[in-house]
């Protein structure tokens, strides 16, 4: 049912904005996109044709297992003590032959503004604060603790990922506080979830899509729910309500929009204090009939309100049954048994004050748990005045549609400005600065530190100027570890270098490091060629160079210390006459072969980081500019949303 030709054209704006490559220099026009894309599918669902149930409750209202017994299934939602959840979760029931599959979970982090965004809610920050997540973790306030517990999760679940339930839980996420970090950082939870016809058959929906959005339950100090409640959009056609009636919890009525019809689901009338008495349950019924009267005055003309009554235990045939819905809690089918009978004999007012609505919702409890019940009336609220929350839910929609395409453009950089950006990149000669910088500094170290030279120093003193140096006093620089000091500088550089480039691209660009430059430069052989073929490991090259620098250093020393030859020969006596300052300048001789040596192993990585970076430039403007780019993308969605908002301004 529904446009079929609008919604292939959403469809195919949708696509559009998937296959969008957007520059990482802009948070902002990631987050608006991202945003435009949730926009775009909700107003293709809503043309399609859907039923938007929302399910609303405080913390510990039953409103998990309401669900589970409403769906008929066990395996979705955490019930019990300790299943705290600050998620939306988006259930898309699909009614398809076969065996019934475990839930299709989808998991959305947020994106790094969106993240800023909740981090300033949370903080009661105005929305223009400027400051980067990192900075927002470290203001004084009661909530900075999810704002931590947000910024500690990015290194592990990403900013605008899309993950399984499976890579979440590999993440170390979950959607409950109780079984992992990282919950302040998911933007919202979709699953298909299959639901058999002889389970619950969905023909009233009338070939409509059926929707339930589980909100997080609300909490004394929830603030992190009360957030991500207010950023649950999209108009619902039926709320539940789920107020739990015993037991001590708050007995309140959960915030609602004003359009939805609703369904008072009354729980936990287990613990409800002798309804035999008739004063006990009259003074129950009344506040249950005040409340209803309350949500109807609340709402937009035409909303109708009914009351149902859900009791989990008493939905199970026996306590096996009970036992496989809630394996966590075998102990509460016994002890709600007695209240079940006390209820089968409860003192009715024939006349009380919700009309005998609460008598039959609590029958429908007793009866199968008070599934049955809710099912009717979900099916019976379906069909009443569902264009008027459609035709509204449109409207924002295209409302939110335009301003993000707005905000977006403001964020979109213009080519001019991404030439500049290349320019400034090609001038930059920072690269080979920090080359030739590290290079020298690895090089001094290494050969500096070398303990030959104090000990040649030491016996040389003796001797005075003119004298004659004992060939025993050079003997430490015959054993002096060349290939040692050259494979240290080598490791050397490259970490100091990697770090160097790493910062130098940062400057330029947000696109990972990792991921675009030419990594395997820094570890692989040097020359024309060297990324030409097979590459050799790193090891092998590295020992390579280290043995050149090792032989070209042994003609240094083959005259100063009679080192033996490359030939294997005795070599040259020691001159007779022998200063340290000698010593000295075959030791910066050595110092400035080692230099050349790493300036010529790296320059190539260094030159081809700078080639990677400028064609990354490069390729990011033309794609700016191309018929798939950013602007010809949100152009045309801008175009195709406001004709959709003329066609109906028109219309109205």
């Amino acid at each position: 049912m529904g446009d079929t030709y609008l919604v292939r054209k959403l469809e195919k704006l949708e696509a559009s904005l998937e296959r969008l490559a957007l520059p990482a220099e802009s948070p902002v026009l990631v987050d608006r996109i991202d945003q435009l894309k949730h926009v775009l599918e909700r107003m293709r669902h809503t043309t399609a044709g859907e039923v938007r149930i929302v399910a609303l409750g405080a913390n510990s209202s039953m409103k998990s297992t309401t669900l589970r017994l409403l769906l008929g299934r066990d395996d979705i939602f955490s019930v019990g003590p300790g299943a705290v959840s600050a998620v939306s979760t988006e259930l898309r029931l699909v009614q398809d032959e076969g065996p019934m599959g475990p839930p299709e979970y989808t998991v959305v982090t947020l994106t790094e503004e969106g993240a800023r965004r909740r981090a300033r809610r949370l903080l009661d920050l105005e929305e223009d604060d400027s400051r980067s997540l990192e900075e927002l973790s470290h203001v004084a306030h009661p909530h900075v603790g999810l704002v931590q517990e947000m910024l500690e999760a990015v290194d592990r679940l990403g900013y605008g990922e899309t993950l399984t339930m499976k890579q979440l839980e590999a993440r170390e996420g979950s959607l409950t506080f109780s079984r992992g970090r990282g919950t302040p950082l998911i933007a919202r939870v979709s699953a298909r979830l299959q639901v058999p016809a002889e389970v619950w058959p969905l023909d009233w929906a009338a070939g409509r899509s059926v929707v339930i959005v589980d909100t997080p339950g609300t909490r004394k100090g929830g603030a992190l729910e009360d957030v991500v409640i207010a950023e649950t959009q999209s108009r619902a056609h039926i709320a539940l309500l789920t107020v739990a009636c015993g037991g001590g919890t708050q007995f309140t009525t959960p915030r609602t929009a004003p359009d939805p019809h609703c369904v008072f689901v009354a729980t936990r009338l287990d613990a409800v204090d002798n309804p035999g008495n008739a004063n006990s349950l009259h003074v129950l019924e009344t506040s249950i009939a005040s409340m209803v009267r309350d949500i109807a005055a609340d709402g937009r003309p035409g909303r109708e309100t009914r009351v149902a009554a859900v009791s989990g235990p008493w939905a199970a045939a026996d306590e096996a049954a009970w036992n496989a819905f809630d394996p966590d809690n075998p102990h509460i089918w016994k002890s709600t048994q007695p209240a079940r009978e006390q209820w089968r004999a409860a003192a009715w007012d024939p006349s009380g004050p919700t009309g005998g609505h609460l008598r039959v919702a609590v029958e429908g409890a007793l009866a199968d748990g008070g599934v049955g019940h809710l099912r009717a009336l979900i099916a019976e609220l379906a069909d009443k005045d569902t264009r008027h929350v459609d035709s509204q839910e449109f409207e924002q929609l295209i409302e939110d549609g335009i301003r993000l395409l707005k905000e977006a453009g403001g964020h979109v950089p213009v080519a001019g400005k991404l030439k500049l950006q290349e320019a400034a990149a090609r001038d930059d000669a920072r690269p080979i600065a920090d080359l030739r910088r590290i290079a020298r500094e690895q090089a001094d170290t290494a050969v500096y530190a070398a303990d030959a030279w104090s000990e040649v120093r030491l016996a040389l003193e003796p001797t005075g100027t003119g004298g004659r140096a004992d060939g025993d006093a050079l003997q430490p620089l015959r054993g002096l570890d060349v290939g040692g000091l050259a494979a240290a500088a080598i490791d050397g550089t490259r970490t100091e270098l990697t770090e160097a480039l790493e910062s130098w691209w940062a400057s330029h660009t947000r696109q990972d490091f990792a991921d675009a430059a030419p990594w395997a430069r820094l570890t692989a052989p040097s020359g024309a060629d060297a990324h030409d073929g097979p590459q050799q490991p790193r090891a092998d090259a590295d020992a390579e160079e280290v043995a050149q620098v090792d032989t070209m250093a042994g003609r240094l020393l083959h005259q100063l210390a009679g080192r033996r030859g490359a030939d294997g020969g005795t070599g040259h006596r020691p001159a007779a006459r022998l200063y340290f300052r000698q010593v000295a300048r075959v030791r910066e001789e050595l110092a400035r072969l080692l230099e050349r040596r790493l300036i010529d192993k790296f320059e190539p990585a260094v030159v081809q980081t700078q080639k990677a970076l400028g064609e990354l430039l490069v390729q990011q403007r033309l794609a700016l500019v191309s018929a798939t780019g950013p602007v010809a993308v949100l152009n045309q969605i801008g175009a195709e949303l406001q004709q959709l908002s003329t066609a109906r301004a028109g219309s109205a």
